[in-house]
């Protein structure tokens, strides 16, 4: 029974492991398309999206949601980024000239 109980924390703690380098990751890729310094971007919220509930059909990708902004005509931002980096889709679609606007102006 020992031995069981020694399996499943060592499962959980590997879980924990790759789910927190998964968010690690894709929070770094987040932080290249808002480039350095990132333009103040309010409250963040990230939420792991499964089947059914991801936008364009990818079957699971990180959401990190913003809101309010100071990018110009997005008070809310979406950024959805897979599990190993890469990005799938932003909201606004064109997410990444409306930050090089901004950085360009020297907000």
């Amino acid at each position: 029974m020992a031995r069981l109980l020694w399996f499943i924390l060592m499962l959980a703690l590997a879980a924990a492991a790759v789910t927190g380098a998964s968010w690690a990751i894709a929070y770094n890729q987040v932080g290249s398309l808002l480039g350095d310094p990132p333009p103040e971007m309010g409250t963040q919220t990230t939420t792991f999206l499964w089947n059914g509930s991801t936008p364009g059909g990818n079957a699971h990708v990180w959401s990190f949601a913003f809101y309010p902004t100071r990018i110009p005509d997005a008070p809310t931002v979406y950024i959805y980024v897979k599990p190993w980096g890469s990005v799938v889709e932003t909201y606004p679609a064109d997410l990444s000239a409306r930050v090089k606007l901004l950085h360009s102006k020297g907000y």
